[in-house]
């Protein structure tokens, strides 16, 4: 068997992986949908946090 050989087997083989796994919906998508979230409740969060703060008689410890 030949070089050319080989690679013609080893690219068959590939073909029959990737028609065997079937393609799934992008689970990156969902993953970067729930950092966004976690990064939004998170600024929403803080900036609550932070009017509490301005309007709370809230003294600077030293």
């Amino acid at each position: 068997m030949d070089f050319l050989d080989s690679l013609k087997e080893i690219k068959g083989k590939m073909v029959k992986e990737q028609k065997a796994t079937p393609k799934q919906s992008n689970p990156n998508k969902d993953e970067i949908k729930d950092i966004f979230d976690e990064a939004h409740k998170e600024a929403r969060l803080r900036d609550e946090f932070m009017e509490f703060i301005k309007y709370s008689d809230i003294k600077k410890l030293d």
